[in-house]
């Protein structure tokens, strides 16, 4: 038994609520599918699947091996079950930069293409890319943070609608840069719903 294995057996989680966790173990992120822990003393975080999404870390660990620890997304180290390791990242997601003030430039919304072309080559299809899984480092790097619904068949748009948004209104230079967090998920609600339509670029 390995070290991950060990966390693993002193985590305990029901539906989407960490019950008990080792003491080290710090939570920096929630998702709709899974927790995410940094391992203290290493440079990797540790992706727990809620019980219902438990088969979705399989699936993501092959989806991070089919990149081939591509520079556009987090290193995967291991994978086991319920489970996925990879690297840990310093930096503000998309969304953290809308809140924080933080400018998203135009070459941040090119290097997010370039890692979604080099998935589609890989014969994936990204989906489920939005403002909380795109990630600006403090290096100035963009990382695309979460891969595991890039097997999917149906179209996603979320990427597309986002850059008719940047387009039409964030990159005007009148148009303020910084949001109030409930002004934020007011509209990510509203666009859920189906309110907000975005014509895409042709």
């Amino acid at each position: 038994m390995n070290d991950i294995e060990r966390m693993m057996i002193n985590i305990r989680i029901e539906g989407t609520s960490v019950l008990q966790k080792p003491d080290d173990l710090t939570i920096i992120g929630r998702g709709r599918s899974a927790v995410v822990f940094k391992i203290p003393g290493e440079q990797k975080v540790l992706k727990v699947f809620y019980p219902d999404f438990v088969h979705l870390a399989r699936l993501e660990a092959s989806i991070y091996q089919e990149l081939h620890n591509n520079d556009y997304y987090p290193s995967f180290y291991e994978g086991g079950e319920g489970y996925v390791v990879l690297e840990y990242l310093e930096g503000l997601t998309f969304y953290e930069c809308l809140i924080q003030g933080i400018v998203i430039k135009e070459e941040m919304i090119e290097k997010v293409d370039q890692a979604l072309n080099y998935a589609r080559k890989k014969g994936l299809n990204p989906s489920d890319t939005h403002l909380q899984n795109v990630m600006l480092l403090s290096s100035g790097e963009v990382r695309v943070i979460d891969v595991v619904r890039f097997r999917q068949s149906k179209v996603c748009t979320h990427w597309e609608d986002l850059k008719v948004a940047y387009d039409r209104l964030y990159s005007s230079r009148f148009f303020p840069k910084k949001y109030p967090v409930w002004f934020v998920e007011l509209i990510i609600r509203l666009y859920r719903k189906g309110f907000i339509r975005l014509k895409r670029r042709k």
